[in-house]
């Protein structure tokens, strides 16, 4: 018997968590908006599971209309392990080379 995440592409899975907001105090009905969680991505090296996880991360953003300027600070929160160092990497690499510059202070 197959898994449904394989017979369903958009369907969720342990790592991808999609919420109704609470209640709000006094019983009133919550806006429709879901929130919507970003799987981790441990930077293995199969490239299925890469082009699954850009998937997802692709349709959350889609969902919450995430403007360009955010996505890639969104997504660095959620390297973990090896995918975590590369991107460490990356941006020492690119510091060096000054092609990356740090905004300390601001958010």
């Amino acid at each position: 018997m197959e898994e449904e995440s394989e017979s369903n592409p958009f369907g969720t899975s342990e790592e991808e968590e999609v919420r109704e907001p609470k209640r709000r105090r006094g019983g009133k009905q919550p806006s429709m908006d879901f929130m919507v969680e970003i799987p981790k991505f441990e930077g293995q090296l199969n490239p299925d599971e890469f082009l699954h996880w850009m998937n997802t991360v692709e349709r959350a953003f889609e969902y919450k209309d995430i403007p360009d300027d955010k996505k890639v600070k969104l997504v660095a929160l959620k390297l973990c392990k090896y995918a975590s160092i590369w991107w460490n990497n990356v941006l020492i690499r690119g510091l060096e080379k000054g092609r990356v510059r740090l905004e300390l202070g601001r958010r």
